[in-house]
Protein backbone atom coordinates (compact mmCIF):
# COMPACT_ATOMS: atom_id res chain seq x y z
CA UNK A 1 0.00 0.00 0.00
CA UNK A 2 2.81 2.43 0.93
CA UNK A 3 4.65 1.77 -2.34
CA UNK A 4 1.48 2.33 -4.39
CA UNK A 5 0.88 5.63 -2.58
CA UNK A 6 4.51 6.63 -3.14
CA UNK A 7 4.25 5.86 -6.84
CA UNK A 8 1.04 7.88 -7.18
CA UNK A 9 2.62 10.81 -5.34
CA UNK A 10 5.73 10.65 -7.53
CA UNK A 11 3.57 10.77 -10.68
CA UNK A 12 1.68 13.80 -9.38
CA UNK A 13 4.89 15.62 -8.52
CA UNK A 14 6.42 14.76 -11.89
CA UNK A 15 3.33 15.91 -13.75
CA UNK A 16 3.36 19.24 -11.92
CA UNK A 17 7.14 19.61 -12.47
CA UNK A 18 7.66 19.78 -8.70
CA UNK A 19 10.31 17.04 -8.85
CA UNK A 20 12.30 19.07 -11.39
CA UNK A 21 12.25 22.03 -9.04
CA UNK A 22 13.51 20.02 -6.03
CA UNK A 23 15.99 17.93 -8.07
CA UNK A 24 17.83 21.04 -9.26
CA UNK A 25 17.91 22.34 -5.69
CA UNK A 26 19.01 19.22 -3.81
CA UNK A 27 21.20 20.18 -0.87
CA UNK A 28 24.92 19.53 -0.90
CA UNK A 29 26.07 16.23 0.56
CA UNK A 30 26.60 12.61 -0.42
CA UNK A 31 24.19 10.61 -2.60
CA UNK A 32 25.08 6.98 -3.30
CA UNK A 33 23.22 5.06 -6.03
CA UNK A 34 23.20 1.28 -6.00
CA UNK A 35 22.61 -0.99 -8.99
CA UNK A 36 22.60 -4.76 -9.30
CA UNK A 37 21.91 -6.27 -12.72
CA UNK A 38 21.72 -4.30 -15.97
CA UNK A 39 19.53 -5.80 -18.69
CA UNK A 40 16.02 -7.06 -19.42
CA UNK A 41 14.50 -8.86 -16.42
CA UNK A 42 11.86 -10.67 -18.47
CA UNK A 43 14.59 -12.50 -20.39
CA UNK A 44 15.84 -14.15 -17.18
CA UNK A 45 14.48 -17.24 -15.47
CA UNK A 46 15.95 -16.14 -12.17
CA UNK A 47 15.14 -13.25 -9.80
CA UNK A 48 13.61 -10.40 -11.79
CA UNK A 49 13.79 -8.03 -8.83
CA UNK A 50 17.59 -8.07 -8.94
CA UNK A 51 17.54 -6.16 -12.26
CA UNK A 52 17.98 -2.44 -11.76
CA UNK A 53 17.36 -1.18 -15.29
CA UNK A 54 18.07 -1.74 -18.98
CA UNK A 55 21.32 -0.71 -20.69
CA UNK A 56 19.56 2.16 -22.44
CA UNK A 57 18.15 3.42 -19.16
CA UNK A 58 21.51 3.12 -17.40
CA UNK A 59 23.08 5.26 -20.11
CA UNK A 60 20.48 7.93 -19.39
CA UNK A 61 20.98 7.59 -15.62
CA UNK A 62 24.72 8.20 -15.91
CA UNK A 63 24.16 11.31 -18.03
CA UNK A 64 21.57 12.73 -15.61
CA UNK A 65 23.74 12.00 -12.58
CA UNK A 66 26.73 13.70 -14.23
CA UNK A 67 24.59 16.77 -14.88
CA UNK A 68 23.52 17.12 -11.26
CA UNK A 69 26.40 15.74 -9.16
CA UNK A 70 30.16 15.60 -8.83
CA UNK A 71 30.74 11.87 -9.25
CA UNK A 72 33.48 10.41 -7.05
CA UNK A 73 34.65 6.99 -5.90
CA UNK A 74 35.15 5.59 -2.41
CA UNK A 75 38.84 6.44 -2.24
CA UNK A 76 37.95 10.07 -2.91
CA UNK A 77 35.13 9.86 -0.35
CA UNK A 78 37.58 8.67 2.30
CA UNK A 79 39.77 11.70 1.61
CA UNK A 80 36.77 14.04 1.76
CA UNK A 81 35.65 12.56 5.08
CA UNK A 82 39.10 13.20 6.55
CA UNK A 83 38.59 16.88 5.75
CA UNK A 84 34.93 16.84 6.89
CA UNK A 85 33.73 18.90 3.90
CA UNK A 86 30.67 17.03 2.61
CA UNK A 87 28.58 20.17 2.40
CA UNK A 88 30.54 22.03 -0.28
CA UNK A 89 29.09 20.07 -3.27
CA UNK A 90 26.54 17.47 -4.29
CA UNK A 91 28.64 14.31 -4.45
CA UNK A 92 27.48 11.02 -6.00
CA UNK A 93 28.91 7.49 -6.04
CA UNK A 94 27.63 4.85 -8.46
CA UNK A 95 27.85 1.35 -6.98
CA UNK A 96 27.03 -2.19 -8.10
CA UNK A 97 26.44 -5.20 -5.86
CA UNK A 98 27.08 -8.94 -6.40
CA UNK A 99 29.35 -9.03 -9.47
CA UNK A 100 26.97 -10.18 -12.21
CA UNK A 101 28.59 -10.54 -15.63
CA UNK A 102 26.29 -7.89 -17.10
CA UNK A 103 28.15 -5.39 -14.91
CA UNK A 104 31.10 -6.07 -17.24
CA UNK A 105 29.25 -6.51 -20.54
CA UNK A 106 26.62 -3.75 -20.12
CA UNK A 107 27.49 -1.27 -17.35
CA UNK A 108 31.28 -1.07 -17.73
CA UNK A 109 31.25 0.13 -21.39
CA UNK A 110 28.69 2.82 -20.56
CA UNK A 111 30.72 4.08 -17.61
CA UNK A 112 33.85 4.17 -19.78
CA UNK A 113 31.99 6.02 -22.53
CA UNK A 114 31.01 8.76 -20.09
CA UNK A 115 34.39 8.76 -18.29
CA UNK A 116 32.77 7.84 -14.98
CA UNK A 117 34.14 5.51 -12.31
CA UNK A 118 31.84 2.94 -10.71
CA UNK A 119 32.39 0.93 -7.54
CA UNK A 120 31.72 -2.82 -7.91
CA UNK A 121 31.13 -5.00 -4.83
CA UNK A 122 32.10 -8.62 -5.42
CA UNK A 123 30.89 -11.73 -3.59
CA UNK A 124 34.07 -13.72 -4.12
CA UNK A 125 32.52 -17.21 -3.96
CA UNK A 126 30.54 -16.35 -7.10
CA UNK A 127 33.48 -15.22 -9.25
CA UNK A 128 34.35 -17.41 -12.26
CA UNK A 129 31.82 -20.09 -11.33
CA UNK A 130 28.50 -21.64 -12.33
CA UNK A 131 27.17 -20.69 -8.91
CA UNK A 132 23.52 -19.70 -8.60
CA UNK A 133 23.06 -17.44 -5.54
CA UNK A 134 20.34 -18.22 -3.04
CA UNK A 135 17.95 -15.50 -4.23
CA UNK A 136 18.22 -16.55 -7.87
CA UNK A 137 17.82 -20.22 -6.97
CA UNK A 138 14.78 -19.57 -4.77
CA UNK A 139 13.23 -17.44 -7.53
CA UNK A 140 13.90 -20.08 -10.20
CA UNK A 141 12.40 -22.89 -8.12
CA UNK A 142 9.30 -20.91 -7.16
CA UNK A 143 8.84 -19.63 -10.72
CA UNK A 144 8.90 -23.20 -11.97
CA UNK A 145 6.43 -24.44 -9.33
CA UNK A 146 3.37 -22.41 -10.29
CA UNK A 147 0.11 -24.09 -9.36
CA UNK A 148 1.48 -25.12 -5.97
CA UNK A 149 1.82 -23.27 -2.65
CA UNK A 150 4.71 -22.50 -0.33
CA UNK A 151 4.87 -21.99 3.43
CA UNK A 152 8.01 -20.63 5.07
CA UNK A 153 9.50 -22.57 8.01
CA UNK A 154 7.76 -21.70 11.30
CA UNK A 155 5.04 -19.80 9.43
CA UNK A 156 1.33 -20.57 9.21
CA UNK A 157 0.82 -18.47 6.09
CA UNK A 158 0.76 -20.17 2.71
CA UNK A 159 1.77 -18.34 -0.48
CA UNK A 160 -0.07 -19.45 -3.61
CA UNK A 161 2.31 -19.65 -6.57
CA UNK A 162 0.19 -18.21 -9.36
CA UNK A 163 1.85 -17.51 -12.72
CA UNK A 164 -0.23 -14.32 -13.10
CA UNK A 165 1.57 -12.62 -10.20
CA UNK A 166 4.57 -14.86 -9.55
CA UNK A 167 7.11 -12.00 -9.44
CA UNK A 168 5.18 -10.24 -6.69
CA UNK A 169 4.79 -13.49 -4.74
CA UNK A 170 8.49 -14.29 -5.04
CA UNK A 171 9.31 -10.82 -3.70
CA UNK A 172 6.93 -11.30 -0.74
CA UNK A 173 8.48 -14.65 0.11
CA UNK A 174 12.02 -13.24 -0.15
CA UNK A 175 11.19 -10.29 2.11
CA UNK A 176 9.59 -12.54 4.71
CA UNK A 177 12.53 -14.98 4.59
CA UNK A 178 15.07 -12.21 5.25
CA UNK A 179 13.22 -11.28 8.44
CA UNK A 180 13.27 -14.78 9.95
CA UNK A 181 15.27 -15.01 13.13
CA UNK A 182 15.18 -18.76 13.80
CA UNK A 183 16.13 -19.77 10.25
CA UNK A 184 18.98 -18.54 8.09
CA UNK A 185 18.40 -17.72 4.45
CA UNK A 186 20.31 -20.88 3.45
CA UNK A 187 17.99 -22.98 5.60
CA UNK A 188 15.06 -21.40 3.76
CA UNK A 189 16.74 -22.36 0.48
CA UNK A 190 17.06 -25.96 1.69
CA UNK A 191 13.37 -25.90 2.62
CA UNK A 192 12.38 -24.64 -0.84
CA UNK A 193 14.53 -27.32 -2.48
CA UNK A 194 12.93 -30.05 -0.38
CA UNK A 195 9.38 -28.96 -1.17
CA UNK A 196 9.79 -28.56 -4.95
CA UNK A 197 12.03 -31.41 -6.19
CA UNK A 198 10.73 -31.24 -9.77
CA UNK A 199 11.86 -27.61 -10.16
CA UNK A 200 15.20 -28.50 -8.56
CA UNK A 201 15.77 -31.17 -11.23
CA UNK A 202 15.04 -28.58 -13.92
CA UNK A 203 17.49 -26.16 -12.32
CA UNK A 204 20.25 -28.79 -12.36
CA UNK A 205 19.98 -28.95 -16.15
CA UNK A 206 21.09 -25.31 -16.41
CA UNK A 207 24.74 -24.27 -16.39
CA UNK A 208 24.60 -20.50 -16.08
CA UNK A 209 27.51 -18.10 -16.16
CA UNK A 210 25.86 -15.38 -14.13
CA UNK A 211 28.96 -13.77 -12.66
CA UNK A 212 32.18 -12.13 -13.79
CA UNK A 213 35.53 -13.90 -13.80
CA UNK A 214 38.75 -12.51 -12.32
CA UNK A 215 40.07 -11.46 -15.73
CA UNK A 216 37.02 -9.27 -16.33
CA UNK A 217 37.18 -7.78 -12.84
CA UNK A 218 40.89 -7.08 -13.26
CA UNK A 219 40.25 -5.35 -16.60
CA UNK A 220 37.68 -3.08 -14.97
CA UNK A 221 40.04 -2.27 -12.10
CA UNK A 222 42.82 -1.42 -14.56
CA UNK A 223 40.40 0.86 -16.46
CA UNK A 224 39.58 3.04 -13.47
CA UNK A 225 36.71 1.16 -11.89
CA UNK A 226 36.82 0.60 -8.15
CA UNK A 227 36.43 -2.90 -6.67
CA UNK A 228 35.15 -3.64 -3.18
CA UNK A 229 34.03 -6.59 -1.09
CA UNK A 230 30.52 -8.00 -0.86
CA UNK A 231 31.79 -10.77 1.47
CA UNK A 232 32.60 -14.35 0.49
CA UNK A 233 29.20 -16.01 0.19
CA UNK A 234 26.65 -13.16 0.42
CA UNK A 235 25.12 -14.60 3.58
CA UNK A 236 23.18 -12.17 5.76
CA UNK A 237 25.72 -11.01 8.35
CA UNK A 238 23.30 -10.50 11.22
CA UNK A 239 22.38 -14.21 10.99
CA UNK A 240 26.01 -15.25 11.54
CA UNK A 241 28.26 -15.68 14.56
CA UNK A 242 31.10 -13.24 15.16
CA UNK A 243 33.65 -15.72 13.82
CA UNK A 244 31.58 -16.31 10.69
CA UNK A 245 31.26 -12.57 10.13
CA UNK A 246 35.02 -12.19 10.56
CA UNK A 247 35.67 -14.81 7.90
CA UNK A 248 33.18 -13.28 5.45
CA UNK A 249 34.47 -9.74 5.88
CA UNK A 250 38.21 -10.32 6.25
CA UNK A 251 38.87 -13.23 3.88
CA UNK A 252 36.97 -11.70 0.98
CA UNK A 253 39.12 -8.58 1.28
CA UNK A 254 42.33 -10.62 1.36
CA UNK A 255 41.28 -12.67 -1.67
CA UNK A 256 40.37 -9.65 -3.82
CA UNK A 257 43.61 -7.91 -2.87
CA UNK A 258 45.59 -11.02 -3.83
CA UNK A 259 43.78 -11.43 -7.15
CA UNK A 260 43.97 -7.77 -8.18
CA UNK A 261 47.19 -6.67 -6.45
CA UNK A 262 45.52 -3.58 -5.01
CA UNK A 263 44.20 -2.36 -1.68
CA UNK A 264 40.49 -2.89 -0.98
CA UNK A 265 39.08 -0.16 1.26
CA UNK A 266 35.29 -0.51 1.05
CA UNK A 267 32.59 -3.13 1.56
CA UNK A 268 28.85 -3.35 0.94
CA UNK A 269 26.76 -5.44 3.33
CA UNK A 270 24.85 -8.28 1.65
CA UNK A 271 21.15 -7.36 1.25
CA UNK A 272 22.01 -4.27 3.28
CA UNK A 273 18.75 -3.56 5.06
CA UNK A 274 19.14 -2.39 8.66
CA UNK A 275 18.25 -5.83 10.05
CA UNK A 276 20.88 -7.54 7.87
CA UNK A 277 23.97 -6.29 9.74
CA UNK A 278 24.72 -5.23 13.31
CA UNK A 279 27.27 -3.80 15.72
CA UNK A 280 29.43 -6.90 15.29
CA UNK A 281 29.53 -6.15 11.57
CA UNK A 282 30.84 -2.64 12.26
CA UNK A 283 33.53 -4.00 14.57
CA UNK A 284 34.70 -6.69 12.15
CA UNK A 285 34.74 -4.29 9.21
CA UNK A 286 36.87 -1.86 11.21
CA UNK A 287 39.16 -4.68 12.39
CA UNK A 288 39.69 -5.73 8.75
CA UNK A 289 40.88 -2.18 7.92
CA UNK A 290 38.06 -1.09 5.65
CA UNK A 291 37.54 2.67 5.47
CA UNK A 292 33.97 2.72 4.13
CA UNK A 293 30.94 0.40 4.39
CA UNK A 294 27.57 0.74 2.68
CA UNK A 295 24.12 -0.45 3.61
CA UNK A 296 21.19 -0.57 1.18
CA UNK A 297 18.80 1.83 2.89
CA UNK A 298 17.67 4.99 1.08
CA UNK A 299 18.94 8.37 2.16
CA UNK A 300 21.58 11.02 1.60
CA UNK A 301 24.22 12.40 3.97
CA UNK A 302 25.15 15.99 4.76
CA UNK A 303 27.51 14.56 7.37
CA UNK A 304 28.57 11.03 8.27
CA UNK A 305 28.78 9.97 11.89
CA UNK A 306 29.54 6.31 11.09
CA UNK A 307 31.60 5.63 7.98
CA UNK A 308 30.58 1.95 8.25
CA UNK A 309 26.87 2.67 7.82
CA UNK A 310 26.42 4.81 4.69
CA UNK A 311 23.06 4.87 2.94
CA UNK A 312 22.42 4.13 -0.74
CA UNK A 313 19.46 4.66 -3.03
CA UNK A 314 18.66 1.30 -4.61
CA UNK A 315 17.79 1.64 -8.30
CA UNK A 316 14.88 -0.62 -9.25
CA UNK A 317 13.44 0.65 -12.53
CA UNK A 318 14.29 2.21 -15.87
CA UNK A 319 12.56 5.53 -15.21
CA UNK A 320 15.11 7.84 -13.62
CA UNK A 321 12.31 10.15 -12.53
CA UNK A 322 11.42 7.69 -9.78
CA UNK A 323 15.04 7.85 -8.57
CA UNK A 324 14.91 11.64 -8.67
CA UNK A 325 11.75 11.52 -6.56
CA UNK A 326 13.50 9.33 -3.97
CA UNK A 327 16.44 11.73 -3.75
CA UNK A 328 14.13 14.68 -3.25
CA UNK A 329 11.68 13.16 -0.75
CA UNK A 330 13.34 10.27 1.08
Amino acid sequence: MYHRFQEMLSKVLLYTKATDFFWKRLPSGLYVFNYHRIGVAEASGYDHAIFSCSSEAFDEHVLKLKENFTIINCAQLAEILEQEVLTDKRYAIITFDDGYVDNYTHAFPILKKHNVSGSFYIATDFVDSNHIPWWDEIAFILRNSCGEAYQLPSSNYSFVLDSANINQTIRQIMNAAKLLRNYSILEVLDDVRAKFPTAVKKLKLTEPKLFMNWSQINEMANSGMEIGSHTLSHRILSQLSREEQKQEVSNSKKLIEAKLSCQITSIAYPVGRYHCYNQTSFEEVKEANYLIAFNNEPGSHRSISNQFDINRYCVARDDINYLRFECCFK
